[in-house]
């Protein structure tokens, strides 16, 4: 869902009394048919859709003449509005600014001076209004109101994360990172680290379990374990509540932060399946990436840890880095090769991509790369040869030598889905779509086959997968 929409539609009910605020979803809804007449229309966008957000926004105008509002991240690190349509762009979070964009009686220059955290269009030029004050406390701003949501559409029961699937629902409980990685927009985003209180955090958790029967929470904070003290907080009450025994949770940590009594919590918490940013295999690479407070050993701590608990990673791997050479990005590759038998990773690979508001990007602008033309921007691996050279890439490696190594990739990112058939499996059918998934992954009848078997042996080795799900599955 978008929480970051609903949570600023809850702040407008809440403080403002606006009661009739529709959400046009372009994930679930035909925006441009369903387009209503309104007094005014916000549009979120991330960097990747903000092509989308500028074409809807073209045809809003040309039906009725009313102001919009563009926010989202894109906005906030850009720091340009991308189009005249938009009379006005909110810079960071919005409950706050929203509220006192709505209660203006006219978007006029005099009017928008007067309203922190926004920029807008003057004679050509885009103006920012000061910076407005990170909101606190954040309990100070409701529940994200989901009732204006399709929930139909996303409650319906399907696989997000490996290994699971069923009715699930997403949460964020708090803002920003402590860390400042080169790659990452967050804390230009957010600003310095906050957090809901444990007892907000539960309180939504209630509310996604018993008024929309989530079986699966997906806390989607950037790091859920920043802060060990609200965790333990949370894990108290949630073990108080009877939560765990009602809902599978999945969050986001970090390999360093990463222990035996943290483990324990999330264990205790019913946490199936944590997200690791891994990044790379290559220590030197990896300090980079991870401004040295993450090593590979770590990174190979965790994932013992997590065979230790059985709650496995999805690592979060980056091909493609500034200043990475072949034979580095190749150390990634080994070192994601190394557990391939083991259920407790399940490795992503994605390409390197330049987000405004990163080093990234001040990278490749020195780089000389045509940071703006935003449709360029391909984080998933190609298939394609063409998909690749269209793409704004960061790396050095020939691109077609690049190309040729991403394959390798892209094969690990496939025997994904054989370890979720293999760790699902309670019967043969289960099973058979493993053998299949591996076959067309290595396009080898033999050496699919081979793999699997392989495969299998680590799994039994590592975990009992009947057990497992006996435990778990609903």
């Amino acid at each position: 869902m978008p929480l970051g929409l609903l949570s600023i539609a809850a702040y407008l009910k809440k403080y403002g009394g606006y009661q009739e605020i529709d959400l046009l979803d372009a994930n679930c809804r035909d925006i441009y048919k369903e387009l209503r007449q309104t007094d005014i229309v916000g549009i979120g966008a991330v960097t990747q859709d903000i092509g989308g957000a500028v074409r809807f926004a073209r045809f809003i105008k040309e039906k009725c003449k009313i102001p919009i509002v563009l926010g989202g991240v894109h906005i906030s690190t850009y720091r340009q509005l991308p189009d005249s349509c938009f009379d006005a762009g909110v810079v960071g979070e919005g409950e706050e600014t929203m509220l006192e964009l709505m209660r203006l009686d006219s978007f006029s220059k005099v009017n928008l001076l007067k309203i922190k955290g926004i920029c807008f269009n003057d004679e050509g030029k885009t103006v920012f209004t000061p910076p407005r004050e990170p909101l606190m406390p954040l309990d100070k701003i409701p529940i994200p109101d989901r009732e204006i949501a399709d929930s139909g559409f996303y409650l319906t029961p399907r696989q997000i994360i490996p290994y699971y699937a069923g009715r699930s629902a997403t949460m964020i409980t708090s803002r920003g990172c402590p860390f400042h990685c080169p790659f990452c927009s967050t804390r230009t985003f957010w600003g310095k680290f906050r957090a809901f209180s444990a007892v907000r955090v539960v309180e939504e958790m209630e509310l996604l379990i018993g008024k929309y029967k989530a079986e699966i929470i997906h806390i989607f904070d950037d790091l859920f374990i920043a802060d060990t003290k609200r965790l333990n907080e949370i894990h108290d009450l949630v073990l108080k509540k009877g939560i765990n025994r009602k809902a599978k949770f999945m969050c986001l940590a970090r390999s360093d932060l990463l222990d035996e009594p943290i483990m324990k919590i999330l264990k205790e918490m019913n946490v199936v399946i944590m997200g690791i940013g891994m990044e790379s295999g290559c220590e030197d690479i990896l300090g980079y990436l991870k401004n040295h407070t993450v090593t590979v050993q770590q990174n190979r701590r965790a994932i013992a840890l997590a065979a230790k608990y059985k709650i496995p990673i999805m690592g979060v791997f980056m091909a493609g880095n500034p200043h990475e050479t072949e034979e580095q990005l190749l150390e990634t590759y080994s070192f994601i090769k190394e557990y391939r038998d083991s259920p407790f990773l399940s490795p992503l690979t994605y390409i390197s991509v330049p987000f405004p508001g990163t080093e990234f990007w001040d990278f490749a602008k020195a780089k000389g790369l045509k940071v703006d033309e935003f449709d360029r921007l391909v984080m998933d691996i190609p298939f394609k040869m063409e998909e690749l050279k269209k793409a704004i890439t960061l790396t050095d490696i020939p691109l077609e030598r690049f190309f040729q190594i991403t394959r390798l990739f892209l094969k690990e990112n496939g025997y994904v889905v054989v370890k979720k058939h293999l760790f699902l499996s309670s019967s043969l059918l289960g099973l058979l779509k493993a053998y299949i998934y591996a076959i067309l992954t290595e396009k080898n009848l033999f050496k699919g086959i081979k793999e699997v078997n392989k495969m299998r042996r680590g799994f039994s080795a590592a975990i009992q997968p009947r057990s497992f799900i006996k435990k778990f599955k609903k």
